[in-house]
């Protein structure tokens, strides 16, 4: 009977997260996931072109599973939001905001954090330090 609680134990452990003391690990696409942070738009040279990118810089370290590359969960802070063509004008440098979309390792040389983040929604939460309207 204790090496079955042992199991069963052991699977909890395994279940809850890869990193002990803090949590869950994100997973990569299909499975949705929301961040909330400080949305910024940055500009990076590419070839000849600057090209102007939204990051999420969320408000806690966040810890993504990627299978490929390492059997650890791996530590990131910033997500470039792609997958919107337009951002409302409500949304400048500075604004709070949760990110609904799903995780993706950057492949491009036009994805310029380690990790992106398709945009399925953003909610402003306050905007430029000023708290968001009661809908």
């Amino acid at each position: 009977m204790t090496k079955l609680r042992w199991a069963f134990l052991a699977a909890c452990m395994a279940l809850s997260g890869c990193v002990l003391g803090y949590g869950r690990c994100l997973l990569l696409s299909p499975i949705r996931t929301t961040l909330s942070g400080t949305l910024d738009f940055h500009s990076y040279p590419v070839g000849g072109t600057v090209e102007r990118v939204a990051v999420l810089t969320t408000d806690h370290s966040q810890y993504v599973y990627a299978p490929a590359e390492s059997a650890q969960c791996r530590i990131a802070e910033r997500f470039q939001l792609v997958g919107w063509g337009e951002y409302p004008p409500d949304l400048r440098d500075g604004t709070r905001v949760r990110v609904a979309g799903s995780l993706a390792v950057a492949t491009s040389p036009h994805q310029h954090t380690h990790f992106v983040l398709q945009v399925r929604s953003i909610d402003v939460v306050t905007a430029l330090g000023k708290p968001a309207p009661a809908h």
